[in-house]
């Protein structure tokens, strides 16, 4: 594959590999398009809460495209996290620089409940752990349906560490009546989803999310499918992006998405 759209540099409070390594790490893996997505969080409860620097990122990535011209194509972009939620926030970010590529992302269920940690799965109850992934599919609606984004990241991010009890299993297809709603919203906007990798490096059988909703959102009339590793690591870059691949395609994708000042060009799977 040589498209990734979701990698992180030091510039993510959980990244500690530089710009250039990433880059260098990526043209060796024979990639000709990358896309920088940093985490831009305004939850105060986040790791990563106002720890992105927009001034130094800027001056990296017009260092690492004059470095790699020629090499790589190097993509602006931002993970922002509940964009719906944060509206006044990102507005001056987004209008401040010139951005390729925004992904949404939801994080945070609430103000205080953090999808990644134990308390998501119990907020409900104990045992309601259900309750708690319908509740977050129903956020997802609302983020599709006003975020200023370009692209949902890892549509089912709680997924990615969550462990259900002796018995029992995360089945995607439950929550069909509450992911449908989200998809046909970005359908509607002319947004799209990606087929996001790092949940298979965390032993997780599928990606985020699982091939059916790819299928359903093929089917919903959904046009914009990126693909991104997620890699925080250089060794990381591509990787599980060819099961990706065939995933989209057998969703009844024939291209992949890729950005340019926020505006979608659909690749295809030859050309990636």
């Amino acid at each position: 594959m040589r498209v990734d759209y979701h990698v992180h540099t030091h510039f993510s409070c959980d990244c500690t590999y530089s710009m250039e390594d990433m880059c260098r790490a990526a043209i060796a893996a024979g990639v000709s398009q990358i896309a920088f997505c940093e985490h831009e969080e305004h939850n105060p409860g986040d790791e990563c809460y106002h720890t992105l620097n927009h001034d130094a990122y800027w001056r990296e990535l017009r260092r690492c495209r004059d470095l790699f011209a020629g090499q790589l194509t190097i993509r602006a972009g931002i993970e922002i996290s509940e964009p719906h939620r944060y509206a006044a926030h990102i507005e001056p970010t987004l209008a401040a620089y010139p951005w390729d590529y925004v992904l949404g992302s939801l994080h945070w269920l609430d103000e205080q409940t953090n999808t990644l940690r134990p308390e998501f799965s119990t907020r409900f109850g104990p045992g309601r752990w259900r309750d708690s992934f319908r509740a977050y599919f129903r956020e997802m609606q609302r983020m599709a349906g006003s975020g200023d984004f370009d692209v949902v990241a890892h549509f089912d991010y709680p997924a990615r560490y969550f462990k259900a009890p002796p018995g029992e299993t995360y089945d995607i297809t439950e929550f069909e009546a509450e992911i449908r709603p989200a998809l046909q919203a970005l359908v509607a906007r002319g947004k799209g989803i990606e087929i996001n990798t790092g949940s298979l490096r965390k032993g997780r059988p599928d990606p985020c999310p699982p091939p059916i909703v790819a299928r359903w959102f093929r089917d919903m009339g959904g046009q914009i499918l990126a693909l991104g590793s997620d890699a925080h690591r250089p060794q990381d870059i591509t990787a599980g992006l060819a099961q990706a691949s065939e995933i989209a395609r057998a969703a009844g994708f024939t291209h992949i998405a890729t950005f340019e000042r926020r505006r979608p060009v659909l690749v295809s799977f030859t050309q990636a």
